[in-house]
């Protein structure tokens, strides 16, 4: 898994236990780094290890208008 392409972007992460966490992804921490020898990465002040993740997705922020004509 590729954590260090989802920093500083909008995410999904759905963690193998099957809870969902959406924010900007911070802090990526490469396996070489840490000292677990894990790739991590952050929303907010939650840390996910590489291992936790099932699924990390970018979050479109586009917001989409109606339009009165």
């Amino acid at each position: 898994m590729r954590l260090f392409d989802y920093e500083n972007k909008q995410v999904r992460i759905t963690t193998i236990s099957g809870r969902i966490f959406e924010g900007v992804a911070k802090d990526y921490t490469s396996e070489l780094d840490n000292p677990d020898g894990v790739a991590c990465i952050s929303i907010g002040n939650i840390e996910f290890e590489e291992g936790e993740i099932k699924l990390i997705e970018l979050v479109s922020t586009e917001t989409h208008f109606a339009q009165a004509v």
